[in-house]
C-alpha cells in the first residue's frame, strides 16, 4: 500500500502544475467540490452556455442529492433552453427543490407559473400562499394568486391580489396587463383600459402596453385608433421583429393588403441581413395565393441565414403544401440528419409519407410526436388527415378536433375538419368549418370551394351556385369554378349552359380532361357520340400529351364497339403515363369483353406490378379466376383486396362466398360477410351470402330472415329461392320449403344446387 501511495505521489509531482487536476492531486471536501462546480456553472450560465452549465450542476446533485439550489438552478437552465422536454425537466426540478427547501420563493413562484399554464389553478394558488405566508408583501406572490383566482373566476378578489402586486411593485409592467385582462373577462373594457392608462402614465413607452390598447380598440371596434397605437408601438421600437409582425397581421386582419406588403417590405429594409422579415413576406405572400412569390421570399431567408429552422420549416413547409413531394424530400431528410429527434421536422416527414399514399407509415410518426409533444397542432392535425385517409373518420374528427383547441385560428385544420365532415355526411358542420377557415382568410380559394362542395353536399344548389359565381366574379380564371357551374347547370339539364362552363373551364385549364369528359357525356347522352369524339380528338391537338384525354378517348371508342382504336388510344394512354392505373383497367375491361381474357389478366397484372396495392386489380383477377373456377387463386386476390382496402364489401362477400362453398371456415366467411353486410345494409346478394352461411351453421331461423330480404329482393334470382327454400325445410316449415323450391325451378330448370333442390323436393 505505501509503494502505490509514493509512485501517485511521484507522478504528480513530475507532471507540470498546469495538467494536474484537481481531483487526483488534492484532497477537496464534498463542499468544496461543490463549490468549483457551483461557481463553474454560474459563469457558464451567464455567459448563456447552457449545456455546459447542465453539466456542472448535476456534478453537483450527484455529490449532493438534497442540494435544492442546485435543482432550482437546473431548472432555471432548462427554462433558458426552453424545448417541450427541457420544459418538463424544469418543472421535474422545480418540484424537487421545493421539496427539500420549501423557502426558495423563486422555485414556488415558477410552479406556480407551470400549475397555471396548465390550467391548474388551485394548485398554483397553493404555490403563491406559501410564498406570502412567508413573504407576505411579496409582489409576486400576490400576482400569482391574483392570476390564479382569475382563472378560477373570482374576478374581484382576483383583481384586489392584482391592485396589492400594483401597489408594491408599480414599476412592473405585466401587472396592469394582467389586470385589464381580468377587467376584459369581466365585460368592463373601460376599467380594461383605465388600467392599461394607468401603466402607460408611469411607462409612457412601454410597447407591450401600448400593444395591449390597441389590442382593447381594436375589440370595441376602433380600427383607427388601434392602428394608431400600433403604429406608435413601431415608431418607439423600429428594432423590435413582433412589432412589425403585430402591425402586418392587423393590416392582414382589415383586408389593408398594400399596407401589410409595406410593413412587410419596409422591416426587410430596415433589417437586410435578418431573415425573419422574408419568412413574414413569404407568409404574406401565401396568404394572398402568390406562390411564386411566397417561395422566392422563403428562399431568401434560407440564403441569409442557413441556419436558421424557421426558414427552413417555411420552404419544407411550403413544398408539402403544394405536393412537391420531391423537393421536400430533400429538406426533410437534412433536417432529420441534422437532428432525429426534431419534432417538427418528424411531422414533415409524416406529411411527406401521407402524400406518398403511404399512411400506415406516417400515423405512427405523428402518433410518437404527439407522445413528446402533446400540444404540437400539427402533428394532432396531420395525424387526423391520416386517420382520414384510411377512412377512420371517428379518430379523424377526434385528433382534428383537439388540433382545433391547440390552434383554433388555423385555417389549414378548419378545412381538414371540413373535409372529414362531408366525408361522414356532416354537411351543416363542414359549411361551419369551412365558413371559419374563411374568416381567418376571405382569399383562400381552397376554402371556399370547399363550402362550395359543402353546400352541394347538401343539396343546397342555389347557395353553392352563389359561392362558385363568386369565385369567379374574384378570379375569373379559376377553372375549378366554370367546372362546378357546369356541374350544376348539368343537373338543372341547362345543358348549352353547362357546355359553356366547361369549355370556360377548358380556356382556362386546357389540361383538365375532366371537362372534356363532361362534354363528352352530354354529346352521347344527346346521341351525338360522333361529336363526342371528335371534341376529345380537338383538346388533343391542343394538350397532345394528356393521357387522360386518350383513355376518355378510348372509353368513347370502346361504347363504339371500335375495339382497335379504343386499344389504340390506351395503349397510347400508357404510353404517356405508364403509371396511370384508369387505363390498364379499361384496357383490360377491353380485353375482357371481346373475350381476349388472358389479355386482360396481363394487363392486370401488369398493373399490379406498377402498384401493388391497386385495389380494383386484385378484385378483378378474384373475379376472373373464380370465372375459371380456380378457387384458390380467386380467394387470394379477394383477401389482398382486403388487405388494402378492409371495407371493400364486394370482396369481402365474395371471399366469404366461396369459403362457404367450398368448404373454407365458416367462421371466418362469417366475419367476412358480416363486414360486408356492415357497409352495404340494403345488398340483397350480401344478404344471400350471410343468410347461406348461417344455414350452414345450422342457424336456420336467421337464416330465413337473411334469406327472405334476399328473395324479395331478387325474385328473378332461382338460386335465392331455392336458398331460401332450403332454409325453410330445414327450419321445419316444409310448405314454404316446397313453395320456394318450386319457384326456383318456374325460373329455371337448372341453377346452382338444382340437383340438391330436386331432390329435396321429391322427399318432400
Amino acid at each position: 500500500m505505501p509503494r502505490t501511495r509514493l509512485s501517485g505521489l511521484f507522478l504528480c509531482l513530475a507532471l507540470p502544475f498546469f495538467l494536474v487536476s484537481l481531483g487526483s492531486c488534492t484532497q477537496l471536501s464534498a463542499e468544496e467540490k461543490k463549490a468549483k462546480h457551483y461557481e463553474r456553472g454560474m459563469a457558464y450560465f451567464n455567459d448563456e452556455k447552457y449545456q455546459e452549465a447542465l453539466i456542472e450542476f448535476k456534478n453537483i446533485i450527484q455529490l449532493d442529492p438534497k442540494d435544492a439550489k442546485a435543482y432550482h438552478q437546473l431548472a432555471l437552465i432548462h427554462l433558458k433552453l426552453g424545448g417541450m422536454t427541457d420544459l418538463r425537466a424544469a418543472f421535474g426540478e422545480l418540484s424537487k427543490a421545493v421539496e427539500i427547501d420549501p423557502t426558495i420563493q423563486d422555485a414556488q413562484l415558477k410552479l406556480g407559473e407551470f400549475y397555471l399554464l396548465s390550467q391548474k389553478p388551485k394548485e398554483a394558488k397553493k404555490h403563491a400562499d406559501i410564498v406570502l405566508t412567508s413573504s407576505p408583501q411579496d409582489p409576486k406572490g400576490h400576482l400569482l394568486r391574483g392570476r390564479s383566482l382569475i382563472v378560477e373566476k373570482e374576478f374581484e378578489e382576483g383583481i384586489a391580489e392584482l391592485k396589492k402586486s400594483i401597489e408594491l411593485d408599480p414599476e412592473n409592467e405585466q401587472i396592469y396587463l394582467d389586470l385589464a385582462r381580468a377587467y376584459l373577462a369581466m365585460k368592463k373594457p373601460e376599467e380594461a383600459e383605465a388600467s392599461l392608462e394607468q401603466g402607460l402614465l408611469r411607462h409612457s413607452r412601454s410597447t407591450m402596453l401600448i400593444l395591449a390598447k390597441g389590442d382593447l380598440l381594436l375589440v370595441q371596434g376602433k380600427q383607427v385608433e388601434a392602428e394608431a397605437q400600433f403604429q406608435r408601438a413601431l415608431e418607439l421600437d423600429a428594432d423590435n421583429d413582433e412589432l412589425y409582425a403585430k402591425l402586418g397581421q392587423y393590416y392582414l386582419a382589415t383586408q389593408k393588403w398594400k399596407e401589410a406588403e409595406e410593413v412587410y417590405q419596409k422591416f426587410a429594409k430596415q433589417k437586410p441581413a435578418s431573415e425573419t422579415p422574408q419568412i413574414l413576406l413569404g407568409e404574406f405572400y401565401t396568404f394572398l395565393g402568390s406562390g411564386g412569390k411566397a417561395l422566392e421570399h422563403y428562399k431568401k431567408a434560407v440564403e441569409l441565414n442557413p441556419t436558421s429552422k424557421p426558414a427552413r420549416n417555411a420552404v419544407i413547409n411550403f413544398y408539402l403544401d403544394n405536393r412537391q413531394w420531391e423537393q421536400a424530400e430533400t429538406l426533410v431528410a437534412s433536417a432529420l440528419e441534422s437532428n432525429k429527434n426534431d419534432s417538427l421536422a418528424q411531422v414533415f416527414q409524416g406529411r411527406l409519407l401521407l402524400g406518398q399514399g403511404k399512411a400506415d407509415e406516417a400515423i405512427p410518426i405523428f402518433q410518437k410526436v404527439i407522445k413528446e409533444e402533446p400540444n404540437l397542432a400539427m402533428a394532432h392535425q396531420y395525424l387526423g388527415v391520416g386517420f382520414a385517409t384510411k377512412k377512420d373518420l371517428v379518430q379523424a374528427l377526434q385528433e382534428l378536433n383537439e388540433a382545433v383547441k391547440l390552434a383554433p385560428k388555423d385555417r389549414g385544420i378548419r378545412k381538414a375538419l371540413a373535409l372529414v365532415r362531408m366525408a361522414e355526411g356532416s354537411y351543416s358542420m363542414a359549411i361551419e368549418e369551412a365558413q371559419m377557415a374563411i374568416r381567418l382568410n376571405p382569399r383562400d380559394v381552397q376554402a371556399v370551394h370547399l363550402l362550395g362542395q359543402a353546400y352541394l353536399g347538401k343539396k343546397d344548389i342555389s347557395q353553392a351556385k352563389k359561392v362558385y359565381e363568386a369565385i369567379i366574379k374574384q378570379i375569373p380564371q379559376d377553372s375549378v369554378a366554370h367546372y362546378q357551374l357546369g356541374l350544376i347547370d348539368r343537373q338543372d339539364k341547362h345543358y348549352e349552359a353547362a357546355i359553356a362552363h366547361f369549355e370556360e373551364a377548358l380556356i382556362r385549364n386546357p389540361n383538365f380532361a375532366q371537362a372534356v369528359g363532361q362534354i363528352a357525356s352530354i354529346r352521347v347522352s344527346r346521341g351525338e357520340a360522333k361529336q363526342a369524339r371528335e371534341r376529345v380528338e380537338k383538346q388533343i391537338e391542343t394538350t397532345p400529351d394528356n393521357p387522360f384525354l386518350y383513355n376518355l378517348l378510348g372509353g368513347l371508342w370502346m361504347q363504339a364497339n371500335q375495339a382497335d382504336k379504343a386499344e389504340q388510344a390506351f395503349k397510347k394512354s400508357l404510353e404517356l403515363n405508364d403509371q396511370l392505373q384508369v387505363s390498364y383497367m379499361n384496357l383490360a375491361e377491353l380485353y375482357r369483353r371481346t373475350n381476349r381474357t388472358d389479355e386482360a389478366v396481363q394487363e392486370y397484372e401488369r398493373l399490379l406490378e406498377k402498384n401493388p396495392k391497386a385495389a380494383s386489380a386484385h378484385m378483378i383477377l378474384g373475379m376472373i379466376a373464380e370465372q375459371r373456377n380456380d378457387i384458390a387463386k380467386a380467394q387470394t386476390h379477394y383477401r389482398k383486396t382486403l388487405e388494402i382496402e378492409p371495407k371493400f364489401s364486394p370482396a369481402a362477400n365474395n371471399l366469404a362466398w366461396l369459403m362457404a362453398e367450398h368448404g373454407g371456415n365458416l367462421d371466418e366467411a362469417l366475419s367476412f360477410a358480416e363486414s360486408a353486410r356492415m357497409q352495404q345494409e340494403d345488398n340483397p346478394h350480401i344478404a344471400d351470402t350471410l343468410g347461406w352461411i348461417y344455414y350452414k351453421k345450422n342457424a336456420y331461423l336467421k337464416a330465413v330472415s337473411l334469406l327472405q330480404e334476399a328473395a324479395e329482393k331478387l325474385p328473378e334470382n332461382p338460386e335465392v329461392q331455392y336458398h331460401l327454400g332450403m332454409a325453410h325445410f330445414k327450419n321445419g316449415d316444409r310448405l314454404k320449403g316446397k313453395q320456394m323450391l318450386e319457384a326456383a325451378f318456374q325460373l329455371s330448370p337448372k341453377f346452382p344446387g338444382s340437383e340438391e333442390a330436386r331432390a329435396t323436393l321429391d322427399l318432400l
